[in-house]
């Protein structure tokens, strides 16, 4: 009786446990992504430091027929911009997974970071030659449209 009953606390133990991983890597519902998207683009918005201008949120289908995301693009004038962007997206979450040499070409550097926990990403481009500035890009992974 007392091996049944410790049996059952173990089974009772990892169906929870199982339950709260699962639970925790569920991706957010494509309005809470939105919001959080457009929360994390205004605490940069925000950094007066940053000079960020020209916001444009949206959605867009570019994903797999039948799916939407959406997006939110800022730019500056500032190239010198994107440590302090850099660490304010680190300070919410983010951790950097692409480094700029894998997608450097002549006119652009590129660093791309992800919140692991939200699965929301930006994508900061530094502009050089005639039009140079930084161009931020954040956007929420792709969702089955409604």
């Amino acid at each position: 009786m007392r091996a049944r009953r410790h049996a059952l606390s173990a089974v009772l133990f990892c169906v929870a446990a199982i339950t709260a991983c699962t639970a925790a890597s569920e991706l957010p519902t494509l309005e809470a992504a939105t919001k959080r998207l457009d929360a994390d683009a205004g605490e940069l918005i925000r950094a007066s430091e940053l000079h960020l201008s020209a916001v444009k949120r949206a959605d867009d289908d570019t994903c797999v027929p039948g799916q939407l995301r959406h997006f939110v693009q800022a730019e500056s004038d500032l190239a010198g911009s994107t440590d302090g962007l850099l660490e304010r997206l680190r300070a919410l979450g983010y951790d950097k997974v692409v480094d700029d040499l894998d997608l450097r070409d002549h006119d652009q550097d590129v660093a791309v970071l992800r919140n692991p926990r939200t699965r929301l990403e930006f994508e900061l481009t530094v502009l050089s030659g005639e039009r140079s500035g930084v161009r931020v890009v954040g956007k929420t992974t792709c969702y089955a449209a409604e």
